[in-house]
């Protein structure tokens, strides 16, 4: 039990130190599936839970400590964008953990893996070869993936993203698949809109919190 709390610690402290005070609260282009996850609820409702709590707090939520958060740093995310840029002879910028609000929705934003020259964003994957292997089949963007970037696009104001998925354990030309993505106008202003249904939601379970308060 002690190595278990000692382990979640460590990873607490990494989150912390990575995290930027910018995005606690927010709706991020990551969980923005979640956001979508209608009809299936449970996703959705954990994650207006944990906005709500954050909001409250001023802190982030202890699900950040685990899972997907603790990936984002992954150690192959560089190795995949050398080889991008290599390939299409463009320059690279950014980290991966820049906070970039949207323009003009309140507790909302992104941090796009890289920003690609002046007017593009990557959007780097390493999923498992099995997955990599499905990928080649359909050449096609998981909707999941899709939400992300039209996020990114929406928060950044750039014009594309490109997607790519890489697994450093297959030859490098097998490993490594690049698919741009480009998303109307319609689709960004669409999920604008299920954005701010979503804050409201998260609104009204702060108000149901300091209702509390006053029994």
């Amino acid at each position: 039990m002690m190595i278990l709390l000692r382990i979640w610690k460590k990873q607490r402290d990494k989150v912390l130190n990575e995290l930027s005070p910018l995005r606690i609260g927010c709706v991020s282009a990551s969980r923005i599936a979640d956001m979508m996850a209608k009809g299936k609820g449970v996703s959705r409702a954990k994650y207006s839970a944990q906005l709500a709590a954050e909001r409250l707090s001023g802190r982030p939520h202890r699900a950040n400590f685990t899972g997907a958060a603790m990936d984002h740093g992954n150690e192959y995310e560089d190795m995949a964008g050398t080889k991008y840029a290599f390939r299409n002879m463009v320059t690279l910028t950014g980290t991966g953990k820049d906070w970039i609000p949207h323009p003009f929705i309140e507790f909302a934003g992104c941090s796009p893996d890289r920003f690609v020259d002046d007017d593009g964003l990557l959007e780097i994957k390493n999923p498992e070869t099995h997955t990599l292997f499905r990928y080649f089949e359909t050449v096609e963007i998981p909707q999941d993936y899709k939400w992300q970037m039209t996020w990114q696009l929406a928060c950044t104001r750039r014009k594309w993203c490109d997607w790519v998925a890489h697994d450093p354990d297959l030859p490098d030309e097998d490993g490594y698949l690049e698919v741009r993505f480009e998303p109307s106008s319609k689709d960004i202003a669409d999920l604008e809109r299920e954005v701010r249904f979503f804050n409201a939601e998260v609104d009204h379970l702060i108000q149901l919190a300091i209702k509390r308060r006053t029994l």
